[in-house]
């Protein structure tokens, strides 16, 4: 069993799975690979209320709502671009369109950090993604490369199924120590059992 992690760093496999519903049951695809990660930055959104009582802060609720933050990769290709955001790719193939009318799409995140002693694997189960900025900048003496960036927020799962082990869940990660099947079959598929 590998020791601890003492520090974290880098980022690789960012995969995504599209989620569908089915009587609003989710349902997440296969995961697919989009290559060139090279920031996630997701902090986490929660609100606190404090109840005051006998001259103290008698009650304090924490309310989890998730996370959001960004992703940014060296570039989203076409048919990332088609997925999440639900542009069209024209019959030739040859252009990709984006329509005023079209609203982002449903997914889980999954990605790698590394560590000093074993990478970690994360999936964050429910999330949307607005669309990446286009940039460019003039060559100089040097070539700076321009990468592409969307904010993302992370939800809970809603499942009404009445047993659904990840109703109410955001994100589960998993390292080398845990049962094979879970670490070195991670972006096969996204987890919804959590055993």
């Amino acid at each position: 069993m590998p020791t601890a992690n003492k520090v974290h760093f880098g980022l690789k496999n960012v995969h995504y799975a599209l989620i569908t519903y089915t009587d609003g049951v989710p349902t997440w695809g296969t995961p697919k690979a989009i290559p060139g990660a090279v920031n996630v930055n997701l902090a986490k959104n929660e609100a606190a209320t404090d109840f005051y009582a006998d001259d103290v802060n008698y009650f304090h609720l924490v309310g989890n709502n998730g996370y959001t933050g960004t992703l940014e990769m060296a570039d989203f290709p076409a048919e990332v671009r088609k997925d999440l955001w639900n542009q069209t790719i024209t019959a030739t193939g040859k252009m990709l369109v984006e329509d005023v009318d079209a609203q982002p799409a449903e997914f889980a995140l999954m990605f790698e950090i590394n560590g000093d002693q074993a990478p970690v694997r994360y999936c964050m189960y429910r999330c949307v993604a607005s669309r990446p900025d286009v940039v460019g900048a003039t060559k100089g003496e040097s070539v700076e490369v321009q990468t592409q960036s969307c904010d993302i927020t992370v939800m809970p799962v809603i499942d009404p199924t009445a047993d659904s082990p990840i109703s109410g869940k955001t994100y589960y990660s998993t390292t080398a120590d845990t049962p094979t099947a879970d670490y070195t079959g991670f972006y096969g598929s996204v987890n919804t059992t959590l055993t």
